[in-house]
C-alpha cells in the first residue's frame, strides 16, 4: 500500500511539473510565432532564402522558428531543474514566484552569471549558475543579501516585497511604466540588468505570468 501511495504522489508531482513546463513554453509561443507572420515573411529575400535552404536544408524562417523553440524548451528545462534542485514539490504548493537576473552588458569580459530566487509562501531559495561554463552547477546563495550595487539591491527588495505581500499587479504596472519611459523621455537610458519574474498559480485562470523589469525602474520610481 505504501508503494502505491508513493507511486501516486510521484506521478502527481511529475504531472504538475510537466504542466508548469508546458505553461512556460505556451507563454513564450509568441517568441517564435512572430517569424510566422506575413509581415516578417515579406522581409525575407526569396533568393537569399533559396540559397539558405540549399546550404542548410531548410529555409531561413524555419531555422529561426526551430532555434527559438529549442531555446525556449531549454529555458523551461532549466527552470524545472532549479525547482528540483531545492526539492520543491509543486504538488504541495498553490503558487510560487521565480526571480532571475542576467547581465545585459555586452562588453568584454562578458558576464554569463545568472542569479535569482524562488519564493514560496514560507521559504526563499537563492541560486546562481553560469551559462558561460559547461556543466555549470547550481549553487545556493542568499540572493536578497548580496547585490552588485545599491540600485540593484533596491530593485530586488521592491520586487521581493511586492511578491511576498501578494501585490504582484504592481509589478505589471511598474513594467508598463518602465516600457513607456524607455520609449519616451528615458530612451537614452541603458539598463545593465534584466530581471525575469515568473509568477505561477495553478488555481488561477492564467496559471503563469511573465514580467520583465530592469534595475533602472528604481531610478524611474525615485524621480
Amino acid at each position: 500500500m505504501k508503494k502505491i501511495t508513493f507511486l501516486l504522489v510521484f506521478v502527481s508531482s511529475f504531472v504538475i511539473g510537466q504542466n508548469f513546463k508546458e505553461s512556460y513554453i505556451d507563454k513564450m509561443k509568441s517568441s517564435w510565432e512572430i517569424y510566422e507572420t506575413e509581415s516578417f515573411v515579406k522581409t525575407i529575400d526569396p533568393k537569399a532564402d533559396s540559397l539558405y535552404r540549399k546550404v542548410n536544408g531548410k529555409g531561413y524562417k524555419e531555422t529561426l522558428i526551430e532555434n527559438q523553440k529549442k531555446t525556449i524548451n531549454e529555458r523551461a528545462n532549466k527552470i524545472t531543474e532549479i525547482i528540483d534542485f531545492f526539492n520543491i514539490k509543486l504538488s504541495d504548493l498553490d503558487s510560487l514566484a521565480i526571480i532571475e537576473q542576467k547581465s545585459l552588458n555586452n562588453l568584454l569580459p562578458m558576464d554569463f552569471t545568472k542569479k535569482g530566487a524562488i519564493l514560496t509562501k514560507d521559504s526563499i531559495y537563492g541560486f546562481t549558475y553560469s551559462l558561460g561554463k559547461e556543466n555549470s552547477k547550481l549553487k545556493r546563495i542568499d540572493y536578497f543579501q548580496t547585490s552588485e550595487n545599491p540600485t540593484m539591491n533596491q530593485a530586488k527588495q521592491v520586487i521581493g516585497n511586492l511578491i511576498l505581500q501578494g501585490k504582484t499587479n504592481y509589478l505589471d504596472t511598474i513594467a508598463k511604466l518602465e516600457s513607456n519611459m524607455f520609449a519616451g523621455p528615458l530612451k537614452e537610458l541603458r539598463p545593465e540588468t534584466e530581471i525575469e519574474i515568473i509568477l505561477y498559480n495553478k488555481k488561477s485562470n492564467k496559471k503563469l505570468r511573465l514580467i520583465y523589469l530592469h534595475e533602472t525602474f528604481v531610478q524611474i520610481m525615485n524621480q
